[in-house]
C-alpha cells in the first residue's frame, strides 16, 4: 500500500529526482533505521528525502482453511453434480469440529475438459517432443520406449492414431474461515490442528472422485502423465491448490497511526542530523508517502509469504483479491503475523 501527499508544487527535476530516490530507498525498508538523501532542485531550496520504518506485530484475528477440490466424471453434468454433492460433504465435517462461527466462501464450479491425469496436454506433448528430439540428435539408432512417444505423437498429428480418452472435471475452492478471540486464542491452535488432520483425510480431500480409466486407456495416456507430472513439477504455481491452513492478521487504525507517528519522529531526527552535518537548516515538509508490507517469515518457517492476503500467481485471484480490502497478512505460524509500516519525508533544507 503506498500513500503519497504533496504539500507543494515541485518543479519537474524535483519531481524525477523524487521518483528516483524513493525507488532507491524503497528498496532498503527492511533497515530498522532512517536513511536520508540530498535532492538538489533546479529552482528553489533543495529537498532532503529521510525514510524510516516501524514494524508492528499483529494478534490473529481468525483462522483460515483453504482447499481446492476436483470432481472428474465422463460426462460434463454429472461432474458438477458430484461437486456439488462433495462440497456437502466437506462442510458437514468442518461442522462436526465443533466451531459453529464459521464463515465459507466458495468459488463458482470452473468445467474442463480434458485428458484424465494430465493437467495440459499440449505442454506434456511439447516436452515429449523435445525429449525425443533431442534423444534422437544424441542417437540416430535411438529406440525403445521414447521412440515410440515419438511415432505416437506423429500419428496422432496426422489422424492415424486413436484419439486419447477424454473427460469432464469440475472444480472449485473453498476459504473457510473462524474468528479468534482473546478468549478462545488457546484453543485456536487446537483447533487449527483438527484442520490440518482433516484436510488429510481421504473422503475430505476426495481422492476417490476421478474416473476410473480402462487398461488400454492407462496405457495410452501413461507417456503424457509422465511429461505433464514433470511440467507441473517445473511450474512455480503448481503447488498453489494445496489444503493451507493459515492465521489471519489485520493492523488497526490506531496501530497504522501510531507507527507511522514514530517513523515521523525518526525520519525528522535523521533529518535535523543530516542538515546540521550539512550546515544546513531544516525547513518545512514538501512531501510524504507511506508503505505498508508484510516483513519474511522467520528463517526457520517453511509457511508461503503472503503480500495482503494473497498468494502471488494464484489461480483463484479474484476470490483472493477479496482479501486486500483490508490491512492484512497470511501465515502458518501465528508469530510471523509482522507488518512494516514506512514513510519517505521531503524536507526542504536552507
Amino acid at each position: 500500500m503506498l500513500r503519497n501527499w504533496l504539500f507543494a508544487p515541485l518543479s519537474v527535476a524535483q519531481r524525477v529526482l523524487s521518483v528516483g530516490i524513493l525507488g532507491f530507498l524503497g528498496a532498503s525498508m527492511g533497515l530498522a533505521q532512517s536513511t536520508g538523501t540530498f535532492m538538489p532542485a533546479s529552482q528553489g531550496a533543495p529537498l532532503l528525502s529521510v525514510a524510516a520504518q516501524e514494524s508492528i506485530a499483529l494478534q490473529p484475528v481468525a483462522i483460515q482453511l483453504r482447499a481446492a477440490f476436483r470432481v472428474e466424471d465422463r460426462e460434463a453434468q454429472q461432474a458438477v453434480a458430484a461437486l456439488r454433492e462433495h462440497r456437502a460433504t466437506v462442510e458437514k465435517s468442518l461442522a462436526e469440529l465443533g466451531r459453529s462461527d464459521g464463515a465459507y466462501r466458495w468459488t463458482v464450479p470452473v468445467l474442463n475438459h480434458t485428458v484424465p491425469f494430465v493437467e495440459n496436454p499440449e505442454s506434456a506433448r511439447m516436452w515429449m517432443r523435445r525429449q525425443a528430439a533431442q534423444m534422437q540428435v544424441n542417437n540416430p539408432q535411438m529406440k525403445g520406449r521414447l521412440r515410440e512417444m515419438l511415432l505416437q505423437e506423429e500419428e496422432e498429428l496426422d489422424g492415424e492414431s486413436e484419439p486419447l480418452p477424454m473427460i469432464h472435471s469440475a472444480s472449485n475452492r473453498l476459504i473457510a474461515e473462524w474468528p479468534i478471540t482473546d478468549s478462545n486464542l488457546d484453543s485456536s491452535a487446537e483447533f487449527g490442528a483438527k484442520l490440518r488432520r482433516l484436510a488429510q483425510a481421504k473422503e475430505f480431500r476426495g481422492t476417490r472422485l476421478r474416473v476410473q480409466l480402462t487398461e488400454e486407456e492407462l496405457e495410452q495416456i501413461m507417456p503424457l502423465m509422465g511429461a505433464s507430472a514433470y511440467a507441473s513439477s517445473s511450474n512455480p504455481g503448481a503447488a498453489n491448490n494445496e489444503t493451507q491452513v493459515l492465521y489471519v492478521g489485520v493492523m488497526t487504525d490506531s496501530q497504522e497511526a501510531a507507527a507511522l507517528k514514530k517513523c515521523f519522529e525518526k525520519a525528522k531526527a535523521q533529518a535535523q542530523r543530516l542538515a546540521e552535518a550539512a550546515g544546513k537548516q531544516l525547513g518545512d515538509v514538501k512531501m510524504i508517502s507511506s508503505t505498508i508490507q508484510p516483513l519474511a517469515p522467520s528463517v526457520n518457517s517453511n509457511s508461503p509469504s503472503y503480500i495482503n492476503g494473497v498468494l502471488v500467481s494464484s489461480p483463484y485471484g479474484v476470490q483472493d483479491a477479496q482479501e486486500k480490502t483490508e490491512r492484512r497478512t497470511l501465515q502458518v505460524n501465528p508469530n510471523d503475523l509482522v507488518l512494516s509500516v514506512g514513510i519517505q519525508v521531503g524536507f526542504e533544507i536552507r
